[in-house]
Protein backbone atom coordinates (compact mmCIF):
# COMPACT_ATOMS: atom_id res chain seq x y z
CA UNK A 1 0.00 0.00 0.00
CA UNK A 2 1.38 3.43 -0.76
CA UNK A 3 1.85 5.78 2.14
CA UNK A 4 -0.84 8.20 1.00
CA UNK A 5 -3.49 5.43 0.82
CA UNK A 6 -6.68 6.31 3.19
CA UNK A 7 -7.82 4.36 5.80
CA UNK A 8 -11.55 3.39 5.85
CA UNK A 9 -11.69 4.95 9.35
CA UNK A 10 -9.95 7.71 11.39
CA UNK A 11 -8.11 6.21 14.21
CA UNK A 12 -7.19 9.05 17.00
CA UNK A 13 -4.10 8.12 19.30
CA UNK A 14 -4.95 9.44 23.30
CA UNK A 15 -2.75 8.96 26.09
CA UNK A 16 -4.16 9.00 29.51
CA UNK A 17 -2.22 11.26 31.14
CA UNK A 18 -3.47 12.15 34.90
CA UNK A 19 -3.23 9.30 37.40
CA UNK A 20 -6.59 9.12 39.28
CA UNK A 21 -8.64 11.12 36.61
CA UNK A 22 -10.49 8.57 34.40
CA UNK A 23 -12.75 11.98 33.07
CA UNK A 24 -12.25 12.59 29.45
CA UNK A 25 -9.98 15.50 30.89
CA UNK A 26 -7.89 13.14 32.10
CA UNK A 27 -6.56 12.03 28.56
CA UNK A 28 -5.54 14.03 25.52
CA UNK A 29 -5.56 13.15 21.84
CA UNK A 30 -2.18 13.47 20.76
CA UNK A 31 -1.90 12.20 17.14
CA UNK A 32 -4.94 11.27 14.03
CA UNK A 33 -3.92 8.57 11.80
CA UNK A 34 -6.43 8.43 8.42
CA UNK A 35 -3.44 7.15 5.70
CA UNK A 36 -1.06 4.31 5.90
CA UNK A 37 1.58 7.31 6.44
CA UNK A 38 0.37 8.68 9.45
CA UNK A 39 0.10 4.90 10.87
CA UNK A 40 3.93 3.94 10.21
CA UNK A 41 5.06 7.46 11.02
CA UNK A 42 3.73 6.68 14.50
CA UNK A 43 4.80 3.05 14.77
CA UNK A 44 8.15 4.35 14.05
CA UNK A 45 8.36 6.90 16.52
CA UNK A 46 7.40 5.31 19.62
CA UNK A 47 10.76 5.88 21.47
CA UNK A 48 10.64 9.75 20.66
CA UNK A 49 7.26 9.06 22.91
CA UNK A 50 9.49 7.50 25.27
CA UNK A 51 8.24 4.19 24.23
CA UNK A 52 5.30 2.54 24.07
CA UNK A 53 5.29 0.75 27.64
CA UNK A 54 5.76 4.35 29.14
CA UNK A 55 2.00 5.61 29.54
CA UNK A 56 -1.33 3.93 28.73
CA UNK A 57 -2.74 4.66 25.12
CA UNK A 58 -6.07 4.14 23.59
CA UNK A 59 -5.94 3.98 20.14
CA UNK A 60 -9.99 5.08 19.30
CA UNK A 61 -12.10 4.62 15.59
CA UNK A 62 -13.41 8.16 14.86
CA UNK A 63 -14.55 10.50 17.22
CA UNK A 64 -15.02 7.79 20.13
CA UNK A 65 -13.78 8.38 23.47
CA UNK A 66 -11.40 5.94 25.17
CA UNK A 67 -13.84 5.99 28.18
CA UNK A 68 -16.38 3.05 29.12
CA UNK A 69 -18.96 5.57 29.39
CA UNK A 70 -18.40 6.85 25.57
CA UNK A 71 -22.07 5.73 23.98
CA UNK A 72 -20.19 3.95 21.73
CA UNK A 73 -18.45 1.94 24.13
CA UNK A 74 -20.98 1.64 27.07
CA UNK A 75 -22.38 -2.12 25.82
CA UNK A 76 -19.23 -2.88 24.99
CA UNK A 77 -16.25 -4.59 26.09
CA UNK A 78 -12.69 -5.86 25.14
CA UNK A 79 -10.33 -8.57 24.73
CA UNK A 80 -7.27 -8.72 27.02
CA UNK A 81 -3.70 -10.06 26.15
CA UNK A 82 -1.23 -9.54 29.22
CA UNK A 83 2.22 -10.29 27.67
CA UNK A 84 5.37 -9.02 29.05
CA UNK A 85 6.48 -5.37 28.76
CA UNK A 86 9.19 -6.30 26.18
CA UNK A 87 6.73 -8.05 24.29
CA UNK A 88 4.31 -5.16 24.17
CA UNK A 89 5.08 -2.75 21.60
CA UNK A 90 5.63 -5.99 18.95
CA UNK A 91 2.08 -6.86 20.02
CA UNK A 92 0.78 -3.02 19.73
CA UNK A 93 2.44 -2.78 16.48
CA UNK A 94 0.93 -6.36 14.75
CA UNK A 95 -2.79 -5.33 16.81
CA UNK A 96 -3.05 -1.74 15.35
CA UNK A 97 -2.20 -2.85 11.88
CA UNK A 98 -4.92 -5.20 11.86
CA UNK A 99 -6.72 -2.99 13.65
CA UNK A 100 -6.37 0.09 11.09
CA UNK A 101 -6.95 -1.93 7.83
CA UNK A 102 -10.70 -3.85 9.87
CA UNK A 103 -9.01 -7.38 9.88
CA UNK A 104 -8.63 -7.48 13.49
CA UNK A 105 -11.70 -9.69 14.01
CA UNK A 106 -14.40 -10.98 11.29
CA UNK A 107 -17.01 -8.21 12.49
CA UNK A 108 -14.28 -5.15 11.94
CA UNK A 109 -17.67 -2.55 12.51
CA UNK A 110 -18.05 -4.01 15.97
CA UNK A 111 -14.20 -2.77 17.20
CA UNK A 112 -13.60 0.36 18.46
CA UNK A 113 -10.43 0.63 19.62
CA UNK A 114 -7.39 -1.15 20.88
CA UNK A 115 -5.19 0.40 24.80
CA UNK A 116 -2.20 -1.02 25.99
CA UNK A 117 -1.48 -0.60 29.72
CA UNK A 118 1.70 -1.15 31.59
CA UNK A 119 1.57 -3.01 35.04
CA UNK A 120 3.54 -2.77 37.70
CA UNK A 121 4.33 -5.91 37.31
CA UNK A 122 6.76 -5.43 34.10
CA UNK A 123 4.17 -6.86 32.06
CA UNK A 124 1.56 -4.90 29.46
CA UNK A 125 -2.26 -5.71 29.33
CA UNK A 126 -3.43 -4.60 25.69
CA UNK A 127 -7.32 -4.47 25.21
CA UNK A 128 -9.51 -4.55 21.82
CA UNK A 129 -12.12 -2.50 22.51
CA UNK A 130 -15.83 -3.47 21.05
CA UNK A 131 -19.17 -2.18 20.94
CA UNK A 132 -21.21 -4.73 21.69
CA UNK A 133 -20.39 -6.94 24.64
CA UNK A 134 -22.41 -9.61 23.15
CA UNK A 135 -19.88 -9.84 20.53
CA UNK A 136 -17.35 -11.75 22.89
CA UNK A 137 -16.26 -14.94 21.45
CA UNK A 138 -12.17 -15.55 20.78
CA UNK A 139 -13.37 -17.43 17.42
CA UNK A 140 -13.77 -13.50 16.29
CA UNK A 141 -10.36 -12.58 16.30
CA UNK A 142 -8.21 -12.67 13.32
CA UNK A 143 -6.40 -16.34 13.24
CA UNK A 144 -3.51 -15.17 12.26
CA UNK A 145 -3.36 -13.00 15.43
CA UNK A 146 -4.43 -16.21 17.55
CA UNK A 147 -1.70 -18.59 15.57
CA UNK A 148 1.00 -15.78 16.89
CA UNK A 149 0.18 -14.65 19.62
CA UNK A 150 -1.80 -17.62 21.57
CA UNK A 151 -4.99 -17.75 22.94
CA UNK A 152 -4.14 -16.68 26.77
CA UNK A 153 -7.05 -13.90 26.00
CA UNK A 154 -9.87 -13.15 28.20
CA UNK A 155 -13.13 -10.98 27.42
CA UNK A 156 -14.69 -8.30 29.85
CA UNK A 157 -17.62 -6.64 29.47
CA UNK A 158 -17.45 -2.72 30.21
CA UNK A 159 -19.34 -1.67 33.21
CA UNK A 160 -19.08 2.40 33.13
CA UNK A 161 -19.43 4.22 36.45
CA UNK A 162 -22.27 5.78 37.48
Amino acid sequence: MDANTQLSNKWNLWYHHEKDNWKLSGYKKVYEISTVGDFWRLNNNWDKLKGINNKHYFLMKDDITPLWEDPSNVNGGCWSFKVHEDQAEKLWIDLSAFLVCNQIINNYEDVIGLSICLKKNSNSVIKIWNKDSKNNSLNLINKEIIKKWGTDIIYIAHMPEN
